[in-house]
């Protein structure tokens, strides 16, 4: 995948700040976008983030119609057809050796997922300055036998899957936060380890994970097969961290 990379000017971001329910790890937060200024201006005012769509996805936006926390959100719509289509936002920096990467998302009752849904997206520039990516990891859910949704972890690389040993179900309708460890490392001292509401589901270690320094972290939503079509997920109080934000419910 080659990221079509948008920038687009935007205000100054707003000092207030609302989380939802985390814990004081809040002192290790390098960044962080609640959508409450009305606009996308936390991702992209500093030139360090972006916008990526791929065929026939909108562009994200800020919306009023969920909120995590306060009153805005942020929206990804896209529609697959015959081709995945993503709608993300994505954050070049700040692209610390080991961070936590969270948000919370809210997956509409109506949306029904064929085979797998992308919520959060890993992937690296070859060098420094250039803007098309390739892929290297995905946070996915799909559904399982009982017809529950279920969180994975995809390797682009290896096109292999990391399932959880036992899965606990994906809430629809409700706010759910997903919380990723990443650890960068071109040999196999890698590390990712994802917590679904706080608690571990996923802990992928001794691998390889980002073959260049240069990594770009995608939130929002994609598809290639997903009903209806086309398909909105929102998401808000995205962080960037040094330490875990520990959840104790939305």
């Amino acid at each position: 995948m080659l990221a079509a990379c948008v920038a687009l000017g935007a205000t100054a971001c707003g000092r207030h700040v609302y989380l939802g329910s985390a814990s004081d790890a809040a002192s290790g937060i390098l960044w962080q976008a609640t959508f409450e200024t009305g606009d996308l201006s936390e991702w992209l005012a500093d030139g360090n983030g972006g916008i990526y769509m791929d065929n026939l996805a909108d562009a994200p936006a800020a919306s009023q119609d969920q909120a995590h926390g306060g009153a805005h959100s942020g929206l990804a719509t896209f529609a697959p057809m015959t081709v995945t289509s993503f709608s993300y936002l994505f954050r070049d920096q700040p692209s610390p050796p080991e961070a936590y990467y969270g948000a919370w998302f809210f997956i509409p009752a109506s949306v029904q997922v064929g085979s797998w849904l992308s919520l959060h997206h890993f992937g690296y520039h070859r060098t420094a300055g250039v803007t098309e990516t390739s892929p290297l990891w995905d946070f996915n859910v799909y559904p399982g036998p009982d017809g529950n949704l279920i969180a994975h972890l995809y390797d682009s690389t290896a096109v292999a899957n990391t399932n959880q040993a036992n899965p606990i179900p994906v809430p629809v309708a409700k706010w759910v936060h997903f919380e990723i460890f990443y650890r960068k490392a071109a040999d196999a001292t890698g590390r990712i380890t994802i917590w679904q509401d706080g608690v571990q589901i996923i802990d992928h270690a001794n691998v390889v994970t980002a073959p260049t320094d240069w990594v770009q972290w995608d939130v929002g939503g994609g598809s290639n097969d997903i009903a209806p079509s086309p398909a909105t997920v929102y998401f808000d109080d995205a962080t960037i961290s040094l330490t875990r934000v520990y959840v104790r419910g939305g």
